[in-house]
């Protein structure tokens, strides 16, 4: 069974999405409906797809690590994809998914795990029974516990810490959700992790892998009597109860907070942003979503961020923006299902950046965020943005795994299928809809910010002095552009505080 651990959002195993194939919306007989077993479904039939994708979704994320035992729930996530049955050794789990091209998944976010899979529907049969097996009867070997351990804690130190972009992302929602179960990372700290025992893995299992906390998703060419086979196999599992705890609500941070991480890299990361009072659940999502992609849509080009600091300055390779939660950012071009969320916030991301130009390109940030905030868009922008995204984010759902996971996604969220959601609502947006959610939403007043860099206290003493930081160009810089740098070289940022962190103490506790 490959394991791929969207816990912190590094994949470190092939997903097989890119084989599935896209579906017609779902009827209204399609809908998510709950099941008479007491577990929820979403169930997709297609019998045009050759294919069928099984996706189980409990409410076993990491915001359920007890205080002190950061990362239990990731862990046990892999002593289930990832570990011995009670009938069989992980090695012989393995050698049986290869002929069937097929793997066990498992990811861990804050509020959920997921348990998936993609297997042609020949071999559906036999892949059930494997991936019941692993679910229902996972050996919990110590041998398997001490390896998926030592795997977590390689993740942090060798693979969160070492990728610049990873660690400021992650760190950047430590700061934001501080004193929330969203602060940790989902993969946990090195303290944490230290402390979890194989009792704590077997408890937190049967408490949380739970029929009142799952939702079933499957979806393509499968037999008409596989979801109630499917429920009554699952019926084994304890009762459980629906429903989620309360979360404390973000507090937008009071003025502008700084970490710098101390490493050696030769480039500047900049992420900064603050909490959103707003998900896909609420209709200022869809306005602000549009300004959003007209800032700085993730791995395009037409983003006003992209196209200022990059394509117009050469600051750097990619600067980017979001209004929620991006799995795997560094890795992926569009946004992946799995990672619901009933708290969000705003972000902008400039990376890699010459030190030198670390001052001017963050200003440049906070300029171009300010900016949409105080002229909003024109009519043009927002139709040209609007029509960009109508089209785009219908490749987010090619997949069928995809499809099926923003299908249960929505259900989280309590909205209509979340594409089709896209489609209606943008279809008779209003520009002045966007601009008002500009003028309710985006800010640079208060924010946090996590700057990875080298010779941390040298760019903390440039940061406080908050001087001028004029932009140097090869070559000619169109005269818009100068007239403009003229403004980003001077704009007060006027940190609040800023602390020095080195790497070797991130996720340590």
């Amino acid at each position: 069974m490959m394991v791929k651990k969207k816990s912190a959002g590094l994949l470190l195993a092939l997903s097989l999405g890119s084989l599935g194939l896209a579906l017609p919306s779902p009827t209204a007989a399609q809908q998510p409906a709950a099941a008479a077993s007491g577990i929820d479904v979403v169930a997709l039939p297609s019998t045009g797809s050759p294919l069928v994708a099984v996706r189980l979704q409990f409410n076993a994320g990491s915001i359920y690590d007890p205080p002190g035992k950061e990362g239990l729930a990731a862990l046990t996530g892999l002593m289930i994809g990832q570990a011995a049955t009670r009938k069989h050794a992980y090695s012989d789990l393995l050698e049986a998914f290869y002929p069937m091209a097929a793997a066990v998944n498992v990811g861990t976010d804050r509020e959920i795990t997921t348990v998936e899979g993609l297997v042609h529907r020949d071999k559906l049969a036999d892949y059930t029974a494997l991936l019941e097996e692993a679910l229902l009867q996972p050996a919990f070997s110590q041998a398997d516990f001490d390896r998926n351990k030592s795997q977590l804690v390689s993740l942090i130190t060798n693979q969160l810490r070492s990728n610049d972009e990873m660690l400021g992302l992650e760190l950047l929602q430590g700061e934001l959700f501080r004193g929330s179960p969203y602060a940790h990372s989902s993969v946990g700290t090195l303290e944490g992790l230290g402390r979890i025992t194989l009792d704590d893995v077997k408890r937190f299992y049967q408490e949380r892998y739970t029929q009142g906390g799952l939702l079933l998703g499957i979806a393509g060419n499968y037999p008409a009597d596989y979801e109630a086979r499917l429920r009554k196999d699952l019926a084994v599992l304890p009762k459980g109860e629906k429903g989620r705890p309360a979360l404390p609500p973000a507090q937008r941070p009071q003025g502008r907070d700084f970490t710098l991480v101390e490493k050696e890299t030769g480039a500047v990361g900049i992420t900064f942003g603050y909490p959103l009072p707003i998900t896909r659940a609420d209709a200022d999502y869809y306005p602000l979503m549009v300004a959003n992609s007209f800032l700085g849509e993730h791995r395009t080009m037409n983003g006003r961020l992209q196209q200022q600091l990059r394509v117009r300055r050469g600051l750097n390779y990619g600067n980017y923006s979001y209004i929620e939660y991006r799995e795997a950012p560094p890795f992926t071009q569009l946004p992946l299902p799995g990672v619901p969320r009933r708290e969000q916030y705003f972000s902008v991301w400039i990376r890699p950046v010459v030190p030198s130009d670390a001052q001017f390109a963050l200003r440049a940030g906070l300029y171009e965020v300010q900016r949409l905030r105080e002229k909003g868009m024109t009519q043009q922008e927002f139709e040209d943005t609007r029509d960009f995204l109508l089209n785009y984010t219908k490749l987010w759902a090619q997949s069928l795994p995809n499809r099926l996971g923003f299908q249960m996604d929505s259900r989280f969220y309590g909205t209509p299928y979340f594409i089709d959601e896209i489609d209606r609502r943008l279809k008779t947006m209003k520009v002045e809809e966007v601009n008002a959610a500009i003028r309710k939403y985006l800010s640079t007043d208060n924010y946090d910010a996590v700057l990875v860099t080298a010779n941390a206290q040298a760019l903390k003493d440039t940061l406080q002095k908050d001087g001028p930081s004029p932009k140097t160009y090869n070559s000619q810089a169109a005269a818009d552009v100068l007239e403009a740098d003229k403004t980003i070289q001077a704009l007060k940022v006027q940190p609040t505080r800023i602390d020095i962190l080195p790497v070797a103490q991130t996720f340590q506790k």
